[in-house]
């Protein structure tokens, strides 16, 4: 049996709890399962619609699998769940100037300077 289905068993999607499920997600994103962790963001997102860490890393996720306007909605629905979360409007600038739209990242930047809550995790 290999490492990742041990990881399964221990915190997949049979255990039902979301944060579990959230950190599952991330592990598969982090052992380069790109599709079966967005199937599970996707699904934690269904459980947890008010997370803004969830959508952080889901966006992040898209980003990396270069579908940037499916990122872009991501951040921007953690913004509008906590508008203070720092991760959310450096990521969504990170994003922008990736896309060479430097007006908007540059504002992002301003708001992530600015936030209160700059101890949220992702």
């Amino acid at each position: 049996m290999n490492s990742n289905s041990n990881v399964q068993k221990a915190i997949g999607p049979e255990t039902g709890d979301p944060e579990d499920r959230l950190r599952y997600a991330q592990q598969l994103e982090g052992a380069g399962k790109l599709d079966d962790a967005e199937q599970e963001y996707k699904a934690v997102s269904e459980m947890m619609p008010e997370s803004a860490d969830l959508y952080i890393s889901y966006g992040n996720l898209l980003k990396r699998i270069c579908r940037y306007e499916d990122a872009e909605k991501q951040y921007c629905k953690a913004i509008s769940i906590n508008p203070g979360n720092f991760y959310a409007h450096f990521s969504y600038a990170v994003l922008l100037e990736e896309q060479k739209r430097f007006g908007e990242a540059e504002d992002e930047y301003i708001l992530a300077a600015g936030t209160r809550d700059s101890s949220a995790t992702t």
